[in-house]
């Protein structure tokens, strides 16, 4: 089993408003330029579920991926979808117009499972994923359930060592609730582990060196009406973003009582593109089979038992992945200016 590497990503300590981290050490500058990614840049693949569209959906994914074309550091070789925020036939046209609209020239996005029943099953998502990790290595954004990376390890395990890194939209600390606003008795899912356990299970096993930015690190970066307002005076694809975004701004409103929304996904983005505003720490992973938090939320007495995806140092698991934590204040002027960038 590949372990991660021992150096961890502490540089920014101070958290925007939000849910509570726990922040590492500072590192000084040498320990901070070792972690830079050095040499060529390495290909990127993106694993997607976009639901960006106006009436309340979420747009978090949208984001990540103008976020992504418009970022310099990452040559994007792909694009491939996959269940989760919205049904696969709802997310054709949406990514077919990103695409069309905003996408670098030759980009297609490619149509994966439909469901975790379809884990192990080959789809033109993971057939276009394994051609392109056959002719290079790959960093690969897992922004949905990871079912058609697990497709890929299982029908094709020799292609696990062209996984540079998977950064998946997942996981948490053992007995933290996904907790917004006033309402305490409301847990929000580990969507994307919860939809596809036997996925993540797939990857942990591969040995993938795995980086997680999970809803903790998320809970502390806010968008709110202002950053709103001020993609509206931009470019093109940050205009496109802004209806559907005050929608689902009004959502967080009316639904937790909090003036602003987490956009999830751009984290994980953020990771590749600005690691220095990451904070991360290397701790033991596994997934355990634990009472259902959101029928405890509930008041439920009769409560199952449920998979959760789970990093700590008090694990005694020897698979590591690297676990984000704390954004660096910077991080929202960092992600606005980036989906400000005027392409043409």
């Amino acid at each position: 089993m590949r372990r991660v590497s021992s150096v961890v990503a502490v540089v920014f300590m101070s958290a925007c408003s939000g849910g509570g981290a726990s922040p590492g050490s500072p590192i000084d500058a040498d320990v901070k330029s070792s972690m830079e990614i050095s040499g060529p840049r390495v290909g990127v693949w993106i694993d997607t579920d976009p639901s960006i569209r106006t009436g309340g959906h979420e747009v978090d994914d949208g984001f990540a991926l103008i976020q992504a074309f418009h970022s310099s550091e990452l040559d994007i070789r792909g694009i491939s979808l996959v269940f989760g925020n919205s049904t696969i036939d709802v997310e054709i046209p949406i990514a077919e117009e990103i695409l069309r609209k905003f996408g670098p020239p030759g980009l297609e996005a490619f149509v994966g499972a439909a469901g975790p029943e379809d884990l192990g099953h080959e789809t033109p998502a993971s057939e276009a994923l394994a051609q392109a990790l056959r002719r290079e290595p790959l960093r690969i954004l897992v922004l949905g359930p990871g079912t058609n990376i697990g497709t890929v390890l299982i029908q094709h395990p020799e292609l696990a060592d062209r996984m540079v890194e998977l950064v998946a939209v997942a996981g948490r600390r053992p007995g933290q609730r996904f907790v917004v606003g006033d309402f305490k008795n409301r847990n929000l899912c580990d969507c994307n582990f919860d939809k596809d356990p036997d996925a993540f299970q797939v990857i942990l096993d591969s040995g993938v060196p795995l980086t997680l930015t999970p809803w903790e690190i998320s809970s502390h970066v806010w968008l709110r009406a202002e950053d709103l307002d001020r993609l509206a005076q931009g470019p093109p694809a940050a205009q496109w973003l802004v209806p559907a975004a005050r929608d689902w701004l009004g959502f967080w409103q009316e639904g937790f009582g909090v003036d602003g929304f987490n956009p999830f996904d751009t984290l994980a983005v953020g990771y590749m593109t600005s690691p220095e505003l990451i904070s991360c720490d290397v701790l033991p992973v596994e997934i355990r089979l634990l009472p259902d938090d959101q029928v405890l939320a509930g008041g439920q007495d009769d409560v199952s038992d449920k998979p959760y995806l789970l990093a700590s140092q008090d694990l005694e698991s020897e698979t590591e992945v690297r676990y984000c934590h704390t954004p660096a204040k910077s991080f929202v002027s960092d992600l606005t200016e980036r989906l400000l960038v005027e392409v043409g």
